[in-house]
């Protein structure tokens, strides 16, 4: 009976795949790791303090965002929100396709703020520096679908779960606008790694069993009644060596809807986060030794380049 169920959660939650291995797996070039380190020290050492307190420094990531899109010959959009009698700002790349008969659109985002003054190099400037080089990959690609990258501000406390998180303030346009949205997904700690036996911790016990010890995966998190997670996840496997694994658990589970991707699912959006997992793996989740040095940047930019070629298959319109 016990076997019986454990095996029923298994396929419940990890919704199990066939080993999908790539025979041309991304392999990242020496300027995207570079360059995502670059991005990832500009935000976490030169604008650390950028919470919700101090909406200058958001000003200046937001700008440093902005500047990196622009530079590669992009058209940058920004929404405005008030919080508080301060004003925020998300940033907002699209690429849209001449031939989307349905309007449908794949919506990408990261938050770029911080918890407290601490640098968080992971959590998430990982997650924004992977956002800005996603679109020097998506630049020229032919679309059958709509690609909308979002920079989004305020997802941390005291914001996270209020309507002022900035991924609430799109998600609810998004939805004014009837918009079709084929998922949403957000990147959100994907930079810490470890090879190191029982590195990687579970928010219940029984998780163990089906999962690695070792925090040396990237993992796409969703809801139980969905499978979109299970579909990016065989994308990703084709697409990286990288280990990749999935779990669709129910939203009691701490840290399921630990994101943007949240506001998504409040407006009836498929949505999922990519994720390192967060604290149950990087220890220095907000506090000041989040920094840049803890990052392993090569498996940061596998993990890119797999959501890159997941666009790619989802959206591209050559075979």
């Amino acid at each position: 009976m016990i076997i019986a169920l454990l095996l029923v959660t298994w396929v419940a939650v990890a919704r199990p795949v066939g080993k999908i291995k790539s025979p041309n797996p991304f392999l990242p070039s020496d300027t995207l790791i570079q360059t995502l380190e670059n991005h990832v020290r500009v935000l976490s050492e030169d604008i650390p303090s950028r919470n919700w307190d101090r909406p200058e420094d958001l000003d200046k990531a937001a700008t440093y965002i902005r500047q990196q899109w622009e530079s590669i010959g992009l058209t940058v959009e920004e929404q405005l929100f008030q919080v508080r009698e301060n004003t925020y700002r998300n940033v907002i790349v699209k690429f849209e396709s001449k031939t989307n008969k349905h309007k449908e659109k794949i919506i990408i985002g990261a938050h770029y703020d911080v918890a407290h003054n601490y640098p968080g190099a992971d959590d998430n400037a990982s997650g924004t520096a992977g956002l800005i080089e996603l679109a020097r990959m998506l630049k020229g690609l032919s679309l059958d679908k709509d690609i909308e990258l979002v920079a989004y501000s305020l997802e941390e406390p005291p914001m996270f779960g209020t309507n002022n998180m900035g991924s609430f303030f799109h998600a609810e346009r998004e939805s004014l606008n009837n918009s079709k949205i084929d998922l949403m997904i957000s990147l959100e700690m994907i930079g810490y790694f470890s090879d190191e036996p029982k590195s990687q911790d579970y928010p219940i016990s029984v998780l163990g069993l089906f999962y690695p010890d070792k925090g040396n995966y990237i993992g796409v998190v969703d809801k139980l009644s969905s499978r979109r997670a299970t579909q990016v996840k065989k994308v990703m496997r084709k697409s990286t060596n990288l280990p990749v694994h999935s779990i669709s658990g129910p939203t009691a589970i701490q840290g399921v809807n630990y994101s943007d991707h949240l506001n998504y699912w409040n407006f009836g959006y498929d949505a999922v986060m990519i994720t390192d997992t967060s604290f149950y793996r990087n220890k220095a989740y907000h506090t000041k030794e989040d920094t840049a040095d803890r990052l392993d940047y090569e498996k940061m930019a596998k993990v890119v380049g797999a959501v890159a070629q997941y666009v790619d298959r989802q959206a591209g319109s050559s075979p």
